[in-house]
């Protein structure tokens, strides 16, 4: 059985490895965003365990991704075709600055 695709009426359980590469957190901001209450609270499974509700995570990630407005939503369909090859092209991220001097 596929465990990504869910059942109608269950949920699904994620675990601290598989939020944090979604979200690209490290452990320690991910537990400062919980306990902001800028990120769903895990739920306890044992004394030692602990999971997040797949539902919750990604509308938290729907949430950040509408964050960015209509006008980014509006230059990146302008800018993701490249007119000569006809190839969508992704569009281009913060640069990482050079920090050795």
């Amino acid at each position: 059985m596929d465990t990504n695709k869910l059942i109608p009426g269950t949920c699904r359980l994620m675990r601290i490895r598989e939020v944090l590469q979604l979200c690209g957190f490290s452990r320690a901001t991910l537990y400062r965003e919980i306990k902001l209450h800028a990120f769903p609270a895990q739920v306890k499974l044992s004394a030692r365990s602990v999971g997040w509700l797949q539902d919750d995570v990604m509308q938290w990630l729907d949430a950040r991704i509408a964050q960015r407005g209509p006008a980014y939503q509006a230059s990146i369909q302008v800018e993701c075709h490249d007119t000569k090859r006809g190839a969508a092209i992704k569009p281009a991220h913060r640069r990482a600055t050079d920090r050795s001097e």
